[in-house]
């Protein structure tokens, strides 16, 4: 088999088969058959020789991060399983390895493959995560809350993938992608929200909230850097409409934590709007594009509130003025300071370094009627998490990462003359300005499927960073 490691080889045909197999993932779930176990690993096993059959591991990346992002939790636990209890996007995590070091293997250099600024931060995270695990067999942590723990940081490793195979030119190309993966999940939404709610009632609503909702505030910042730095018409357009059911979507959340990222994340893009060297005489137009974005979203409210007569806009009202007024009777956010509380006893025991993968903690659960008491591995919060498992030293790792990426994409963007380049820098410096912030409390940076998009996000950066670097573009 040829391995091609980058796009530019790749014809029309197979990008069309990589079209075609994603648009089969949402027909499986609009359309959700119930197979016997047997039938859905043989689907497994098809889809997964299709991936291997385009022979790029560009391909096979853009397609596992789709279907990590798009395909709900019900659909991997109830029709796409696989032996030993692992999920659909695990097997074909698995096959993207295999074939990544095949290709390592064939190209007859069996040194580091590409070298990035990088490197280091992924590589000690990726070293925390072995250590965390040695420390948790060490004090006694259950195996069983190990193995579930770990699966999904273990997906960072995708960074080393994308920074060995991925062609950087095409980063574009991912970041449509991540707005076609949220339109997808936000039909998703309007069709639970319309499936469940009694819209002849005035004022009845239900919040639709699921962990493939983090990636509405991504999709809309990609969408208003787009309309910010793209110059093609059509394309402008496209993602404008795009919007549409992404930001209806996120409403229907009504997710505090999601609105306040988006709003951190738009803050961003203005500053970057006033800095920006290259487009100077357009500053003032392209900060009013940033600062319309809210109001956008309230209109889309209003108009939707009016249509389908469901109090989407009252509901938000009343979140938001019980956290002004008393947070106290906010059960969402008093029950999590208690488990923040807890929480954080339990990372004053190991402070340093956490008491390994597998530690867990006993929290009263008001998700479900009657409350129980529940045993967890986490919390909804990231740095939470990560003090619990790796310690105040993991937290600090799991930032430098990160922060080590807002800072080379920051300086790609300030100093790059590529508008593609310009364009993902700062794409990436509002994405994770805004779930930096959202972190603080949700986990999902790091107990999320989506991990394989943020590792894209990072490897593509990192590529990026060094490219330019070599040009002699970046200091």
């Amino acid at each position: 088999m040829m391995f091609r490691k980058d796009l530019s080889s790749l014809n029309n045909q197979s990008i069309s088969l990589l079209v075609v197999i994603c648009m089969m993932q949402v027909l499986l779930i609009a359309v959700p058959f119930y197979f016997h176990d047997f039938l859905s690993v043989i689907l497994v096993l098809i889809v997964i020789s299709g991936v291997g059959l385009f022979g790029s591991i560009t391909l096979a990346v853009l397609y596992l991060c789709f279907i990590a992002a798009v395909i709900p939790t019900w659909v991997y636990d109830e029709i796409l399983k696989l032996p030993l209890d692992f999920k659909f996007y695990e097997g074909v995590f698995a096959f993207i390895i295999v074939l990544s070091g095949v290709a390592w293997l064939l190209s007859g250099r069996l040194n580091w493959p590409y070298k990035t600024r990088l490197d280091r931060p992924v590589l000690l995270l990726m070293g925390m995560l072995v250590f965390s695990i040695g420390l948790g067999l060490f004090y006694g942590q259950p195996v069983s809350q190990m193995l579930r723990d770990i699966r999904y940081p273990l997906c960072y490793s995708t960074f080393f993938i994308v920074t060995w195979f991925f062609d950087y030119r095409k980063c574009q190309m991912f970041l449509y992608l991540v707005i076609g993966a949220s339109v997808v999940v936000g039909i998703e939404y309007l069709i639970e929200f319309l499936a469940m709610v009694n819209l002849s009632v005035s004022g009845s609503f239900f919040r639709v909230a699921r962990l493939e909702g983090v990636l509405f505030p991504i999709g809309i910042l990609s969408i208003v850097a787009i309309l910010l730095l793209e110059r093609h018409f059509y394309r402008r357009v496209l993602v404008g409409l795009a919007s549409l059911p992404i930001g209806i979507a996120l409403l229907l959340t009504v997710g505090r934590g999601m609105w306040i990222a988006l709003f951190v994340g738009l803050s961003a893009l203005g500053y970057l709007v006033l800095v920006d060297p290259l487009r100077r005489k357009e500053r003032f137009k392209r900060f009013m594009i940033v600062a319309s974005i809210p109001f956008i979203l309230i209109v889309f409210t209003y108009t939707f509130q009016m249509q389908t007569n469901v109090g989407v806009g009252d509901v938000a009202v009343r979140r938001i003025a019980r956290v002004a007024d008393n947070y106290e009777e906010d059960h969402s956010i008093s029950g999590r300071l208690i488990v923040y509380g807890i929480a954080l006893e339990e990372i004053l025991k190991h402070p340093l370094f956490g008491g390994g993968h597998g530690v867990s903690i006993r929290i009263l659960s008001t998700n479900v009627m009657p409350p129980r008491l529940e045993t967890v591995g986490g919390v909804d919060s990231v740095y939470l998490t990560i003090a619990m498992r790796m310690g105040i030293v993991g937290v600090g790792v799991f930032l430098w990462v990160f922060c080590s990426g807002l800072w080379y994409a920051y300086k790609t963007f300030l100093s790059s003359e590529d508008e593609q380049s310009r364009l993902f820098c700062m794409v990436f410096i509002a994405v994770y300005s805004a779930l930096l912030v959202f972190g603080i409390g949700d986990a999902t940076l790091f107990v999320n499927r989506l991990i394989f998009v943020h590792a894209t996000f990072l490897g593509i950066l990192a590529k990026l960073d060094t490219e330019h670097i070599k040009q002699g573009k970046v200091a």
